[in-house]
């Protein structure tokens, strides 16, 4: 079974940071425009989505993009407060 879960999601703060892709990355995660695969990010807003579709349950596949989403959250909030990440 292959799934692919995605979660629209506004990072303003974390989008902007230059290392944003590659924490995604290293997440295990995939981002895109809210209009699909190389469109551009509008207003910081940003499709999460499981980079890995295959070789896994639809569970783990779903709570990695929940777990990954949780901490990018956390990162976000860390962004308002002027924190680094």
């Amino acid at each position: 079974t292959g799934l692919r879960c995605s979660v629209l999601i506004r990072l303003p703060l974390l989008n902007a940071h230059p290392k944003f892709r590659q924490i995604c990355q290293d997440l295990g995660l995939g981002i895109r425009g809210t209009n699909g695969e190389h469109t551009p990010i509008v207003d910081g807003i940003v499709d999460i989505s499981n980079k890995q579709r295959l070789g896994r349950t639809e569970v783990e596949l779903v709570q990695l993009v929940i777990d990954g989403t949780n901490k990018l959250i956390e990162w976000e909030q860390r962004l308002e407060r002027g924190e680094s990440i």
